[in-house]
């Protein structure tokens, strides 16, 4: 029994899957799978519809199965073997306004009715098509519908007019329309989304399986032989291997630092806690923590503020922002340079600006550090290696409390970056 079902399984995922190749993009192929399973479901219950009218004496709804079979149904398996996929949308979506409407009028039946099939299938062109190709497909339903009502309306009647009915037909159809592009809408954004994390995550790993082994072959290999020149007296070689160790260890921490401060910008549950902060007083706090690392460049951070600022903000997720903006500024600043943090209260918000006078970065290039869809990363004036993360990390904090991240900078001559905090009641 479990080796039948199995046959059963491989029968049904092999039509499924014909001809449709596996390295095909995911929502393209779930498109063409799709249109194999509605043909082959089609032409099953067209088999069965064959005996049960042939049975009933329908020889005219009898030949119309074997015809829809041979017309539809056979052009469909072709087309989907020589991937003529867009072709094969076409031929499938319209044959059932077509057929259902070529049908019912030439032999219509008011016990079946058949025209009510039309607004359940009518989901297909939503799925199988988007834009103005969808609109068009989709309007010839209720179309074919309305038609049929209309004219067999005329023949048993011998008039046309409007009934309470053709609303509540109306309505339905464009209830239909409503909630399919929307779930569709919904189901293609989250893909996209997924599509883009995993990317990401891929990029992530690709530097962290770079970035990391350097500094930590450097660490090993230094402090192995630091053994040596300890057993040896060498001072001279124990102080510089202590340099080394030291630098590897700043680097190991500041690219654990940007992957932390990123997988919390990332993450669903993240939430801001927007409470009144000193913003002085927490920029202050950044500086004073920045200046390790300015220290070594020999680089002057200067915050000259005439009176406290006080701001309605995230406190963690401002220190983030701030420390990631003056890094970046320390790192792409010439030795023996300054940097000039500011703050501001500008058109009913406040801001804190991060003056470097630096190397500066090209229009083309502020739009890829700020691009979500892509990671750049550059070296900075004494080869410093970033992940490229920085600045969207700085971009996605001030979005989730209300506030935005702007840049301004010119070549050569340095970068401007301004925090902007919403005015909050």
């Amino acid at each position: 029994m479990l080796k039948e079902n199995n046959k059963i399984l491989r029968l049904i995922n092999w039509i499924i899957n014909f001809g449709v190749p596996s390295d095909l993009a995911y929502l393209e192929s779930r498109k063409y799978k799709l249109i194999n399973l509605i043909v082959s479901s089609v032409a099953l219950f067209l088999i069965i519809f064959f005996f049960i009218n042939i049975a009933q004496s329908n020889y005219f709804l009898a030949a119309s199965d074997i015809a829809m079979l041979i017309l539809v149904c056979v052009p469909s398996w072709i087309l989907q073997y020589k991937k003529k996929y867009v072709a094969n949308l076409v031929l499938i979506t319209s044959a059932f306004f077509v057929y259902t409407t070529a049908l019912t009028l030439l032999n219509y039946d008011v016990n079946r009715q058949t025209e009510h099939v039309l607004p359940a299938i009518s989901i297909m062109a939503i799925f199988l098509f988007d834009g103005w190709k969808k609109n068009l497909l989709y309007i010839f339903f209720p179309i074919s519908f309305f038609t049929i009502r209309f004219v067999t309306m005329y023949e048993t009647t011998g008039e046309i007019k409007l009934e309470l009915i053709h609303l509540i037909y109306f309505i339905e159809f464009l209830a239909i329309y409503t909630i399919t592009s929307f779930f569709k809408a919904d189901m293609t954004s989250f893909y996209k989304t997924l599509v883009k994390s995993n990317q990401t995550k891929t990029k992530l790993l690709r530097i962290m399986s770079h970035d990391l082994r350097n500094p930590f072959n450097s660490l090993l290999g230094t402090s192995k032989l630091q053994a040596k020149f300890i057993e040896s007296g060498d001072m001279e070689k124990l102080k510089l291997s202590s340099t080394v160790i030291n630098s590897s260890a700043n680097k190991i921490y500041n690219l654990t630092q940007t992957l932390l401060d990123w997988s919390m910008s990332q993450s669903d549950s993240l939430k801001s806690k927007i409470e009144k902060i000193n913003l002085t007083d927490l920029t202050k706090q950044v500086i004073d923590f920045s200046n390790i690392t300015a220290v070594h460049k020999e680089i002057k951070i200067e915050f000259n503020p005439t009176s406290p600022i006080f701001c309605y903000c995230d406190n963690i997720m401002t220190q983030i922002c701030l420390r990631n903006i003056i890094m970046n500024a320390i790192k792409f600043s010439s030795r023996e340079s300054k940097i000039i943090v500011s703050q501001h209260i500008k058109d009913g918000s406040y801001e804190i600006h991060v003056q470097d006078f630096g190397v500066g970065i090209s229009n083309e290039d502020i739009e890829k550090v700020f691009d979500d869809t892509t990671i750049h990363s550059s070296y900075g004036t004494e080869n410093e290696k970033g992940t490229g993360l920085g600045i969207k990390i700085c971009k996605e904090l001030m979005e989730h409390q209300g506030g935005k991240l702007l840049a301004e900078s010119t070549i050569n001559l340095g970068s401007l970056f301004k925090l902007q905090f919403p005015v909050k009641f």
